[in-house]
Formats: structure tokens, sequence, C-alpha cells
């Protein structure tokens, strides 16, 4: 039998039973959208999380240990090095301003802050970060720590005074970084270097240095050679981790990969499971099918039908079903993604990507459910004998 024959007796069976086939494609679409959505979700997800990552990891190595400043002038002067960031922590500080406690994390760097950090001047300016000497009680803030204090004291920061464990700096810019997206609490603010030491801390040293490279595909190599010739200078082995490590962006964004892609399993999991069961309800109709027609299968043996025209048949009916099921079930995902994505256009994680790759393993999938669910109705179907079908009631 041709095959466009089987495909026009296959609809026309489907037809017969409209309001079934109709109930079989709602499982099947309600399947394919839970899929859709949650793979899109995750897609968006991972895309999101990736590039907040990469912007948080400055530069590509960071070098962490109990880093002195001639460590750091070692590091920034190696010809391998386009910039260098030194940075510390001041830990343990009461913020204080307009008579209100604030939780910011407190910082002071040197170097190359504009290159590391991606930063934009929101309202005054900033002091040299590349100035180790400059002493004056001067503070940066980020655009958060000043949402915060306008929030809880109605004020701006600009030109202000706030108080540091009772040191007084006065607040000459606000900054806005990409890289601030993961810090806790409220804010940043950013100290000189030698107002710092001595005053709010008691060491000189630095907790990280980040490193941007001329040539970042030779992270490796740099990497060892920086680990090297600090751990000599301390007089430890080569490869000794003892006081100082080598963190590469390279490896904390695969990091961060494998995570989401974890997420991204997760929710694909959750989406098959309705979809899973979409394709049961397929299988049922089908095997229900097989059996209302069984004298009409026996009828069409008995007159020269092959056994694989009725497999051909019941099969086309499961997979047609499959398929408009999962054509309507992307054009929902499509739709909702469109509305999901500008109800929540602001937030910077929820993100749902439908793209060609998340299609195309849908519209696979839709197929491959109707194959899967209906290659066992149409086996039965086309195992019947025609003299015993013929005599089924």
């Amino acid at each position: 039998m041709k095959l466009r024959f089987l495909i026009f007796e296959s609809l026309q069976a489907l037809y017969s039973n409209l309001l079934r086939s109709l109930l079989t494609i709602i499982g099947i679409v309600v399947g394919i959208f839970s899929v859709t959505a949650m793979l899109a979700l995750g897609a968006g997800l991972s895309q999101n999380v990736l590039e907040r990552f990469s912007s948080f990891a400055n530069g590509d190595l960071t070098v962490t240990g109990d880093i002195n400043y001639t460590d750091y002038d070692w590091v920034a002067s190696q010809p391998y090095v386009s910039h260098a960031l030194a940075s510390m922590s001041v830990g343990g500080t009461d913020v204080i301003m307009f008579g209100s406690d604030f939780s910011p994390s407190v910082q002071t760097v040197v170097g190359d802050y504009s290159d590391l950090q991606s930063y934009e001047i929101v309202s005054g300016d900033t002091f040299d970060f590349n100035n180790p000497d400059f002493a004056e009680s001067v503070v940066v803030v980020s655009d958060g720590f000043a949402a915060k204090v306008l929030e809880d004291t109605g004020r701006s920061v600009i030109d202000q005074t706030l108080t540091v464990n009772n040191q007084a700096y006065t607040v000459v810019g606000v900054i806005k970084s990409s890289s601030n997206a993961f810090t806790r609490g409220d804010g940043i603010i950013l100290l000189p270097y030698n107002s710092v030491v001595g005053v709010l801390t008691n060491t000189k040293n630095f907790s990280s240095v980040a490193v941007l490279l001329q040539d970042s595909s030779y992270f490796e190599i740099a990497g060892q050679d920086i680990l090297k010739s600090l751990n000599a200078s301390r007089q430890l082995a080569f490869d000794s981790e003892d006081i100082f490590n080598i963190e590469t962006a390279q490896a904390f964004i695969e990091t961060a990969q494998e995570t989401t892609n974890m997420i991204s399993v997760f929710l694909g999991v959750v989406g098959g499971i309705a979809l899973f069961v979409g394709g049961i309800g397929t299988m049922n109709m089908m095997l229900t099918t097989v059996t209302e027609r069984t004298k009409e299968i026996g009828l069409r043996k008995a007159i020269g039908a092959r056994d694989r025209d009725i497999m051909l048949q019941i099969l086309i009916e499961s997979v047609a079903l499959t398929s408009l099921g999962g054509l309507l079930g992307i054009l929902l995902s499509l739709g909702v993604a469109k509305i999901a994505n500008s109800i929540f256009a602001d937030s910077s994680i929820i993100t749902i990507l439908v793209n060609t790759q998340v299609i195309a393993l849908a519209a696979f999938v839709a197929v491959a459910v109707g194959v899967v669910f209906g290659l066992y109705p149409a086996r039965n179907a086309s195992r019947l004998q025609p003299v015993d079908a013929l005599r089924s009631e």
C-alpha cells in the first residue's frame, strides 16, 4: 500500500475518534511544554549564571595567600602580565553613617582596579588605586551601599562622612561594578591602602592578587611560573601550596558550568515525567483503537493487506498525534517564554531561553514518543490473524 494512502487513512481514523484524539494530544502538549519549558529555563539559568561568574572571576589568574607588596610588585612587572590588582578584605569593622549601622564589605586595593573590575562612576570620582602611598581619609562606595544608605536614611552619601571603627572617611565617589553581583551585605566600600594599614588592620599583606594576562591561553604556564617564583622567595618547594595558591578563572567557570548543567538535567527529568505520562496516554489510546478495529484489521488482512502495512498505519497514527501535540507544545512554550521574559525583564537570573537546540530536541522527542509508545500497539495489530479478527465481537 502506498504511503500517501496510509497517511490519509490514519488521519481519517484519528478524525473519527476526534474527542479521544484531542485528549491524547492535550497530554502530549502538556508533556512537551513541560520538557521545553524546563530545558529553556535551565538554558537561561546557565547562560545568566555563567555570565555572572565570568564577570565575577576577575582576570585570568588569582594568586591567594599571604602576599606582601613586593610579591605583588613582582607579579605586576612580569612581561606576560597585562594588569594586576592586589586586594585585602578588612574584617570586624563597624561602619556608621548618619547615625545608622551598615554592614558593607570593607576592602582596600592597589593596582589596575578599572581594568579588572570594569566599573563605571555613578557620581563623584575615585582616588588613585595604583598609588600605595595615598593615605587621605577618603572612601569610594558601591552603588549598592549608596542605595542602602538612601533607603535607610533618605540621604545621599556623596561628599558625606562615614566612620569605620571610629575612623572618619569622606565619600568621594560612587561606582557600579559588574563583579558586585554576588556581594553579601550592604555593598562595598573601598579605602586607600595606606589609610588602612596600621589603622584598621595589623597586617600589610594582601589576601589575593588578580592577574590579567597578555595572552589568556597561557594561563597554566603563567600560573606555574608565578607559584614557582613566589615559593622560591620563601625557600619553599616549587610546587608547594603551603603559602600561595593559584586559581584560574577557567576552572572557576567550569565549576559553575558543571553546577548549572546538573540543574538543567534535573529540570529536564522533571519535565520528562510529564511527557512520560503523555506517552502512556498515547499508548492507551492506540491499544484501544486496535481493539475497536479488530474486525477492520482482519478484513484488510483478508483482502491482502500485509503485516507491515497494518503496523505502519498504527505507527503513523501514533506519530501524528504526538507530532501535533509536540508542535502545539513548542508554540505554547514560545508564547509563555515571551510573556515570562517580559515580566522578569528586570531580573538578572530568571530568563527562559528557547533556543534552536531546545526546539529541535523537543520536536525529536515528540516524534520519538509516538514511535516508542505506538510500536507495541502497532505490533499487536500486525500480528492479528484474519480469521480470529473477523470472529471477534
